[in-house]
């Protein structure tokens, strides 16, 4: 597949996927892509406190991340054919902001975009959070675990579950 060797740009909100292991979040990263299969040059811009102690900087990471995805959708996706995988790590993302139409505008053929998904989406966020257009899908203890995405057949379910309005079209 071309985008196993392709780089990987991601979007990582750590104070909603953090890691409490002894590695880092580029090993862990690293480790986890490799895995699957993903072997390109890594980069990581990541979001977040080291000691988040105000609910309300969700929203400012949100907006920072959300900007930081489109600047880069419209520096490389229009710009070349060279393969790129895009992985996002955000939760509570609301269906009201634009991080899925984002995420629409960053399917192309030169593109891949992976998003990890928190592990309890299916059961209480799928009413009122859109899921993301992407070609892969982790759940969060599956990547760090290094288990493979997400079954075309898990997410077509996921998607027939989700209320009509919370589908993105």
């Amino acid at each position: 597949m071309k985008f196993f060797e392709a780089n990987t740009v991601v979007f990582w909100d750590v104070t909603d996927f953090p890691i409490h292991t002894g590695r880092s979040y580029l090993e862990t990263l690293t480790s986890v892509l490799g895995n699957n299969g993903y072997n390109g040059k890594l980069k990581i811009t990541a979001y977040g406190e080291e000691k988040p102690d105000n609910l309300g900087d969700k929203y400012s990471r949100l907006c920072k991340m959300l900007l930081d995805i489109a600047v880069w959708g419209m520096d490389t996706s229009h710009l070349s054919f060279t393969p790129k995988n895009v992985m996002v790590l955000a939760e509570n993302i609301e269906e009201d902001t634009c991080f899925v139409h984002v995420s629409k505008n960053l399917l192309t053929s030169a593109n891949n975009c992976l998003w990890v998904l928190p592990d309890d989406y299916e059961d209480e966020k799928i009413k009122r959070v859109k899921l993301p257009w992407a070609k892969l899908y982790w759940k969060w203890q599956d990547l760090l675990a290094g288990k493979d995405p997400m079954s075309c057949e898990d997410v077509r379910a996921l998607r027939l579950k989700a209320p009509s309005n919370s589908l993105v079209e």
